[in-house]
């Protein structure tokens, strides 16, 4: 610690306010050395509150002092310097790249609700239709051989669906009971039938889960 050279009180408030980091705090004619450290300084940041030990709890280092001998005792002149706290080095390009990840991670997250969502509206629709015009013959889940003779829905995936819907509208099929069938398909456009197909998958779906 080297010692400072001349000063005047007056220059330590200019020292003060010069420096955020530094400041100066002094004691005039104190008498005792050994309880300089825990006695209230006047001047900068102590401002007559503060010791050295508290200073230093404050995160504030000692870093200059000057020691004056008078006829009423001794004059001390403390400069304290707190370090600036370090800045951290961004990596912008890293950051820019987790920040597009995180907006295209939230992206899907928001084409998922909405796929949801939508499915959740068919499957409600196909659920009105279904139970208005097909669970009789159909059965609850699809799971019953309409009349006997047809294939239970469940069994069947949308393609052959559709082909079957397709084929009763035309009159392509015409065996067994396709008269019964055909004024109903004859009702279906092409979302209905993928309504009702969500429908059925989605509670036979559920009833595999619940079994496990």
């Amino acid at each position: 610690m080297r010692l400072l050279t001349s000063i005047s009180l007056s220059s330590i408030l200019f020292l003060s306010v010069a420096s955020a980091e530094t400041t100066m705090c002094f004691k005039e004619n104190h008498k005792d050395m050994s309880t300089i450290e825990e006695i209230n300084l006047n001047g900068g940041v102590c401002k007559g509150d503060k010791s050295v030990k508290d200073m230093k709890r404050d995160g504030w280092n000692v870093d200059d002092i000057k020691i004056t001998q008078t006829e009423k005792g001794t004059n001390y002149i403390y400069v304290f310097k707190k370090d600036e706290p370090k800045v951290a080095t961004i990596d912008e390009a890293a950051l820019e790249t987790k920040i597009l990840q995180r907006l295209e991670q939230r992206k899907k997250e928001e084409i998922e609700i909405k796929k949801r969502e939508i499915y959740a509206r068919k499957s409600k629709s196909g659920e009105n239709l279904y139970k208005n015009k097909c669970i009789s013959c159909h059965g609850e889940k699809g799971e019953l051989k309409a009349r006997g003779v047809s294939r239970p829905i469940k069994d069947l995936n949308l393609q052959d669906f559709q082909i079957s819907i397709r084929d009763y509208n035309l009159g392509s099929y015409d065996r067994g009971m396709a008269f019964v069938m055909k004024p109903y398909a004859l009702l279906m456009d092409d979302n209905d039938v993928k309504n009702v197909y969500i429908y059925i998958k989605s509670i036979n779906e559920k009833k595999e889960e619940a079994k496990k």
